[in-house]
């Protein structure tokens, strides 16, 4: 199962999992907000962006939100 992960190098939206969920993990996000980084994913005749790099223990974006340690918190 794939799940929506920040990136840790642009800080936008890139993915973690298997790489079979991508058009579910990117259905509700339009694509300025995808991460830019380098080498794409093609699925289906969709570039995507990257896995997202791991590091250390990951949570998916939308807790990181959630418990304030995402993206948003890190820019206040």
């Amino acid at each position: 199962m794939c799940y929506g992960a920040t990136c840790p190098t642009c800080s936008k939206q890139a993915w973690k999992g298997c790489g079979s969920h991508l058009s579910t993990v990117f259905s509700g996000v339009p694509e300025d907000k995808w991460c830019v980084c380098e080498p794409k994913v093609d699925v289906n005749g969709t570039s995507y962006p990257p896995q997202a790099a791991s590091g250390g223990v990951s949570m998916p974006s939308w807790m990181k939100s959630w418990t304030g340690t995402g993206s948003a918190a890190q820019k206040e």
